[in-house]
């Protein structure tokens, strides 16, 4: 039977949170409403199957804060609740799975399948455009005091992707249950990857997820707008390329017909290129779609980039700067340092700095300097410690971390904006390079046949 996680307030109105053991979400939300709590927040306890879930609890201790019934009476624990969390698994689930019998299982905790999940999701996956709709919209209702049902009930008319639209609903049953919002998303992987999963749990955790849907929105954006940078400064050398290959198999076709000389010589008109070079863009294209979206490759990929020059730092400047933010956020909202840590790390979006900086979460738990702390991971520049140590002397810590994110952000994007562009000039100079190859078998296959005519 499944462990549920509850925050809220008792009969009497007084802070109260802990375990429970139920068959379901509802039966969870079913007990603690006929008791008098009032709910603030309920969740499958973590490691349980959770995606984002930072520890699986192998000893028990007692609850933090027992239910109390009507009257004042504090009943005894009815659950386990483990220590404070450790990095996450290296290898999440996909979906959440509970421990119950299959008869027990609700048509929203079924595991869904992995051929969807794991492959196909990604190969036919939903487009930027329509998760950022989504995000956004459901921001902007959050906001303005429409619940998560009804908002959730609006976004499901309004979406146009199907897949999309089908998740929603299924989000706003759920809902209905009382369940958080990241239990639905973490059942669609192939949708919405892990950074918005963590972005969005942070928000959960501090009361504000509203804002932080708001910046999931933000960072499809900047991701949209980045994409279209590179479709601008590469669309005339792609068209070239299309173009002179038309062109050279046209030419062949009428010289071929009329009978005259052997013809063009293109590299990409001869079929021994593709038998080597379509295996390659297929093997390229399921290694982005599919490959770099497991966890264990997933830390090799972004530790690799980590190390090419300019590309690099850029990612780097991308993952501190989500960093900064969620931890400005999560510590605002009172969230405890090792804590906010920990979180801020999963919404960086890079498992390699991910690593970098969970272990400081535990040297800030014994109680050492967060600024020192961070210090150790390597992964910060050193304005950005001493807007830390500033921040920590001057109690600004969320401020602080803030600044940082827009200090990472501005350099960030203006890198990629620049590496577009000299991506764009790289990409010119090959296709010059290539048609002057065309050009210059054409001319000198020319001058050998007009040699051999005067010989």
């Amino acid at each position: 039977m499944p462990v549920f996680e509850y925050r809220g307030t008792n009969p009497n109105g007084q802070p109260a949170s802990g375990t429970l053991f139920c068959a379901s979400m509802g039966a969870a939300v079913e007990d603690l409403t006929q008791r008098g709590f009032t709910i603030e927040h309920l969740q499958i306890s973590s490691g349980l199957g959770d995606p984002l879930a930072t520890q699986q609890s192998s000893q028990s201790a007692p609850a933090d804060t027992a239910p109390t019934q009507a009257g004042g009476q504090a009943t005894q624990p009815m659950a386990i609740a483990g220590p404070a969390a450790p990095p996450r698994p290296e290898t999440p689930s996909t979906t959440p799975r509970t421990p119950t019998s299959p008869e027990n299982i609700s048509p929203l905790d079924a595991p869904r399948s992995a051929m969807v999940t794991d492959f196909l999701g990604h190969i036919f996956a939903v487009p930027l455009p329509a998760l950022l709709f989504f995000f956004r919209q459901l921001a902007t209702m959050l906001n303005a005091g429409v619940g998560m049902v009804g908002s959730l009930d609006t976004l499901s008319t309004q979406t146009s992707d199907p897949r999309l639209r089908a998740a929603i609903q299924e989000f706003r049953l759920q809902a209905l249950e009382g369940r958080p919002l990241t239990y639905g998303l973490s059942r669609y992987p192939e949708i919405f990857s892990p950074l918005m999963l963590s972005m969005v749990r942070a928000g959960e955790d501090v009361g504000r997820i509203d804002e932080s849907l708001k910046l999931v929105a933000r960072h499809i954006e900047e991701e949209i707008a980045l994409r279209n940078l590179y479709k601008r400064v590469t669309f005339y050398p792609k068209f070239v390329v299309i173009a002179s290959i038309a062109i050279v198999l046209a030419t062949n076709l009428i010289l071929g017909a009329l009978g005259k000389g052997p013809g063009l010589s293109s590299p990409l008109t001869e079929p021994a290129t593709w038998v080597v070079l379509l295996p390659l863009i297929v093997l390229a294209f399921f290694f982005f779609r599919v490959g770099v979206k497991q966890p264990r490759i997933r830390v090799f990929y972004d530790q690799f980039i980590q190390k090419v020059p300019a590309l690099g730092k850029t990612m780097h400047q991308f993952a501190m700067a989500k960093f900064g933010r969620a931890f400005g956020t999560l510590y605002a909202g009172g969230v405890p340092i090792q804590r906010a840590a920990l979180l801020a790390a999963d919404s960086c979006g890079n498992e390699y700095m991910r690593q970098l900086v969970y272990p400081a979460a535990k040297q800030i738990e014994e109680g050492g300097s967060m600024a020192e702390a961070f210090a150790r991971t390597g992964a910060f520049s050193p304005i950005v410690l001493d807007m830390m140590r500033t921040g920590e002397t001057t109690g600004n810590v969320d401020m602080m971390m803030q600044k940082m994110a827009d200090f990472y952000e501005d350099e960030a994007n203006t890198r990629a904006i620049q590496m577009g562009h000299i991506f764009g000039v790289v990409c010119l100079i090959c296709v010059a390079m290539y048609i002057g190859y065309i050009v210059f078998s054409f001319w000198s296959g020319y001058a050998a046949g007009f040699g051999g005519e005067m010989g």
